[in-house]
C-alpha cells in the first residue's frame, strides 16, 4: 500500500509539471462579437514558427497591416487565428501579461479590427515606411505611422504613448529605444537618424 501511494504521488507531481510546462493552464475566453467573422490586422506583425509574440518581436514572416484574418479561439494566454490567405494554417498571438499589461481580450482589440486601417491618411513617405518596414527606423515618421508599421511597444517598458522614448524588441535579446521630438521619430538609441 505504501508503494502504491508513492507511485500515485509521483504521478500527481508529473501531471502538475506537465500542465505547468505545456501551458495547459489557459482559460478559454469568448471571442468578442466585434472580432467574430471577418477582421483585419491593425498593424504589421511578424510570426515565427506559427507564433506572434505580443512583445512585438520583428523576426520571421511579416503579416502586413490590413490582412484579413479569422479568429478561431481565444484563451487567457493566446488568440488563435487564421490568415485567410493561407486557409487551415493556425497562428497563435501569445500574450505575456507582465509585458503587455493587458488581458488577451484587450490585446486582441489592438491587433485586430472590424475595419481596415486607412493608410492613405499618412504621407507618401510614411505609407512607404509602413509597407516596406523591415526593422529600419526613419527620421520624421509620426508616432501613429510607427504603430501601424511596427505595432505598439510593450507597456512594461513604454507605459504611455505620450512618452518621447518607446522601447521595441527585435527579438528576445535585442531592443532599441526610438526617440521622438514633436511626435516624430528623431533618433534611435540616442543616435540621430537620417
Amino acid at each position: 500500500m505504501n508503494n502504491w501511494m508513492k507511485q500515485l504521488t509521483l504521478l500527481a507531481i508529473a501531471l502538475i509539471a506537465f500542465v505547468s510546462f505545456t501551458g495547459c493552464g489557459a482559460t478559454e475566453v469568448a471571442v468578442p462579437k466585434n472580432l467574430s467573422g471577418k477582421v483585419y490586422t491593425q498593424f504589421n506583425m511578424w510570426e515565427e514558427k506559427g507564433h506572434i509574440h505580443a512583445t512585438n518581436y520583428s523576426v520571421g514572416r511579416k503579416i502586413p497591416v490590413n490582412t484579413e484574418v479569422k479568429i478561431i479561439s481565444m484563451s487567457s494566454k493566446n488568440v488563435v487565428f487564421e490568415d485567410t490567405r493561407f486557409p487551415g494554417v493556425k497562428l497563435s498571438l501569445d500574450n505575456v501579461e507582465k509585458h503587455t499589461q493587458m488581458s488577451t481580450v484587450e490585446l486582441s482589440a489592438q491587433y485586430f479590427g472590424a475595419g481596415k486601417v486607412n493608410v492613405s491618411k499618412f504621407s507618401k513617405d510614411e505609407q512607404s515606411f509602413i509597407k516596406d518596414f523591415v526593422g529600419f527606423y526613419k527620421k520624421g515618421i509620426s508616432k501613429e505611422a510607427l504603430i501601424v508599421a511596427r505595432g505598439y511597444p510593450p507597456r512594461h517598458e513604454t507605459p504611455s504613448l505620450k512618452y518621447d522614448t518607446w522601447r521595441y524588441w527585435r527579438n528576445r535579446w535585442v531592443s532599441k529605444n526610438v526617440n521622438f521630438e514633436n511626435n516624430k521619430v528623431k533618433s534611435l538609441n540616442g543616435q540621430p537618424l537620417k
